[in-house]
């Protein structure tokens, strides 16, 4: 299969996910707290997760292929076109993330009557994760020049503010 074709492959993939996601938040408002219910979000929830670490190993991946690149180390050819068939859609896996996480908070938040802890630490990294994609949309959208380099930053420090909510709500939560 050609580099074309897989991409497409992958952005047809990535935008039914979205859309399911998103759809998943008009019963995440109309349904009760079912056991049914409970563990389809949680598994949105674990879907939206692994989502949000794989955008982020794309930046460590990225800093790791540019220390080996200095140092003339060989890649494998597939371990090339995956990474950047990955970095191609790295806009589009945060937003399938995201629409996740926003389907899976919003139906716990409004629907469980778990401890307040776990409430609170998915609300903070909520609200992180909507700051990381506002900057990364800003980033993509309207920057650039020397106000790309900030808003790479400000998005780059979001992404770390928000890797560590997220890991307190997965310790804590």
């Amino acid at each position: 299969m050609s580099k074309d074709a897989l991409s497409k492959w992958i952005k047809f993939g990535g935008y039914i996910v979205t859309a399911l996601f998103a759809g998943l938040l008009i019963p995440g408002f109309f349904t009760g707290e079912t056991d049914l219910m409970s563990e389809l979000y949680e598994k949105v929830g674990s879907i939206a997760e692994i989502g949000a670490i794989a955008a982020f190993a794309l930046w460590l991946a990225r800093i790791l292929f540019l220390q080996l690149k200095k140092r003339k180390v060989g890649f494998l050819k597939w371990v090339q076109l995956a990474f950047k068939l990955l970095r191609e859609h790295h806009t589009l896996i945060g937003w399938a993330a995201f629409s996740g996480a926003l389907a899976h908070g919003s139906y716990f938040f409004l629907q469980t009557n778990e401890e307040w802890e776990s409430i609170y630490s998915g609300l903070a990294t909520l609200i992180g994760f909507a700051f990381l994609v506002t900057f990364g949309l800003i980033l993509d959208k309207w920057a650039k020049g020397k106000k790309y380099l900030a808003y790479k930053k400000i998005h780059q420090a979001f992404a770390i503010v928000f890797g560590i909510a997220l890991g307190a709500h997965l310790l804590f939560g």
